[in-house]
Order: structure tokens, then C-alpha cells, then sequence
């Protein structure tokens, strides 16, 4: 009887024009697609559930590539990098030191409407 049905529902959709067709065909296609994403998402909650252990990302192909003499060469970097900082804020340190004058702040002046400032830009 089922089979019957099925028979005739595939008939007639035979004698129909292709733009039904590919309608029928694509929500078969999706309807095949949120069942499966369903089934993952089911599975994948059970998995975190018993606690098995996600998968790590970290080092990977990268580990078999880092060679020792990159990592001494990535070592005397950094060591000439932090020796060129400090020897840029001992130079810094002295310049500052030197007889360079300190200016006084100013206070803030506040100006009145119609008065202008010492460049002559009006107040507001």
C-alpha cells in the first residue's frame, strides 16, 4: 500500500514541468542536510558529555619544521633586540639627564566670549 503511494507520488511528479522538479529536489537536499547536521550536533554533545578528549591544534606540522638553528637564530634575535632597547633607554636616560631645561606648566586660562587668546584665536 505504502509502496503503491510512493508509485504514484513519484508518477506525478514525472509529469510535472522541471521547475517543480528541482523544488522538490532541493528541499529533499536540504531536508538530507539538517537531518545529518542534526545527527553531528547530537553526537558531538554526547562526545563532550563522557569527557573524550577534544582534538589539539597545537604545534602539529610546525613542530617537525622548527629546527634547532632556527631556534638559536630566534634566540640571538631577541637578545640583540632587547640589548638595542636597552641601549636606546640608557642613550634616552642620558639626554634627559643633560641640561635640557624644564618649562614650568602654565596655568589654564580660561577665556571670555569676545576675547581672543595670545594667537589671537577668538574665545567661546
Amino acid at each position: 500500500m505504502v509502496i503503491d503511494r510512493t508509485k504514484g507520488a513519484i508518477g506525478d511528479l514525472k509529469q510535472r514541468p522541471d521547475d517543480e522538479k528541482r523544488a522538490v529536489a532541493g528541499g529533499v537536499a536540504l531536508v538530507v542536510v539538517l537531518v545529518l547536521f542534526v545527527a553531528w550536533g547530537f553526537l558531538f554533545v554526547k562526545k563532550l558529555q563522557r569527557g573524550a578528549p577534544l582534538d589539539d591544534l597545537r604545534g602539529g606540522a610546525q613542530d617537525e619544521f622548527n629546527f634547532s638553528t632556527v631556534r638559536d637564530a630566534q634566540e640571538r634575535l631577541r637578545a640583540e633586540y632587547e640589548q638595542s632597547q636597552e641601549e636606546l633607554r640608557a642613550l634616552r636616560d642620558r639626554a634627559a639627564g643633560g641640561s635640557a631645561p624644564q618649562a614650568a606648566p602654565q596655568p589654564a586660562q580660561t577665556y571670555q566670549p569676545g576675547q581672543t587668546d595670545q594667537f589671537g584665536t577668538p574665545g567661546f
